[in-house]
Formats: C-alpha cells, structure tokens, sequence
C-alpha cells in the first residue's frame, strides 16, 4: 500500500467517502473509535489517519 502523501486529493476524499460508505453499511471498523464516536465519515478520518483503510487506487499510466 502507498503512504498517505502519495495520493492526491482526490483519491483521498474518494477512498475516505467509499470507506465511510461500507461502514455506513455494516461493515466492521478496523480501528478503536474513541467514546462516543459513531459517525461513518469520522470512523473513515481515524482509519485513513491510521492508515489501515483497506482500498487501494489503480492508475493509468500512458505509454
């Protein structure tokens, strides 16, 4: 996986808002949340600042 700083802006808001998604779903948080803390977007932040978000990005390169 890349770290963090490789991604652009872009990627990050789309993966941070698909993981926020899936959680929103049922999916389980691979993270301790702090007490109190049930919102999907802000258990997605504390994943992504953790770096434990399970998505990656495919690129295109030309040539």
């Amino acid at each position: 996986m890349r770290r963090k700083e490789d991604y652009t802006l872009y990627e990050k808001v789309r993966i941070i808002s698909a993981r926020a998604l899936q959680i929103a779903q049922g999916s389980p948080v691979l993270v301790k949340a702090p007490k109190g803390v049930t919102d999907p977007l802000e258990l997605a932040k504390l994943e992504w600042e953790a770096g434990v978000i399970p998505i990656d990005v495919k690129r295109k390169f030309p040539g």
